[in-house]
């Protein structure tokens, strides 16, 4: 059998499975429809609307995307954070950033920042990286009740940086060349994380990451950090998570 074939045979077995009310089946159907050509995100939707509604956390993590997003059907924004709050009191992190996300621009909720934040920190703690970056924003700008704390907004940036987050490679390397956030004058320290963020294509960094070479003379940068990589690309007209909107 071609592989086009089993793809489609493997799904008609699992819409019989969705049929009789398995929910596990309905998420592996979602995940099926919205990854693997021929893709219908609006199949994908009902699906994963199936499976959320069954109880699966990450059902609702993933249809609150796509209702926020608008693919596979109209944008639903109220849906959305209904989601995500439903599959972050189940302790889903992508979901806990993403309702951190809502929260902090008031896009189907009122605008909370202070919660936001609270939020923010929650999924960073998790591991999100991207809510690291966020919640340094946050941290860096400072405000509704939180005070500004650029010391603690360099440590998430360098956690995140060692995550693979190439924008945040960028500030902290940034943050040692030119001495802000409170980090000291470093411009060795800043080399590795310059470089790696310029290997990534961050234009910013390109020019700094050719001077810092130059300053070492060359020589191979100390304490580098661990491989970065640049945000998937996502598909053609889809926008980005809310909880990476928030830039430092």
């Amino acid at each position: 059998m071609d592989p086009r074939a089993e793809l489609l045979a493997r799904r008609a077995a699992l819409r019989t499975r969705v049929r009789a009310g398995d929910g596990r089946a309905a998420l592996s159907l979602a995940r099926s429809l919205e990854r693997d050509p021929p893709r219908d995100h609006a199949a994908a939707r009902r699906a994963y609307e199936a499976a959320a509604k069954a109880g699966l956390a990450d059902a609702m993590a993933a249809l609150g995307e796509l209702l926020r997003d608008g693919r596979g059907g109209p944008r639903d924004l109220d849906g959305a954070v209904r989601w995500f709050s439903e599959a972050a009191r189940r302790g889903k992190p992508e979901a806990i950033a993403n309702l951190a996300g809502a929260l902090l621009h008031g896009e189907g909720a009122p605008r909370d920042r202070a919660a936001a934040i609270r939020l923010f920190r929650r999924a960073a703690s998790a591991g999100v990286v991207q809510a690291m970056v966020d919640l340094a924003a946050c941290l860096r700008q400072g405000a509704a009740g939180v005070p500004r704390d650029d010391a603690a907004a360099l440590r998430w940036l360098r956690r995140a940086a060692t995550h693979g987050h190439a924008g945040a490679a960028l500030l902290v390397g940034q943050a040692y060349w030119f001495g802000r956030m409170g980090a000291p004058r470093d411009r060795a320290r800043a080399a590795p994380f310059l470089l790696a963020a310029a290997r990534k294509g961050e234009p910013k960094a390109a020019g700094l990451a050719a001077e810092a070479r130059t300053v070492l003379g060359g020589a191979a940068p100390r304490r580098a950090p661990a491989r970065v990589t640049a945000p998937a690309a996502r598909p053609a007209g889809s926008r980005a998570p809310r909880s990476g909107r928030t830039r430092p």
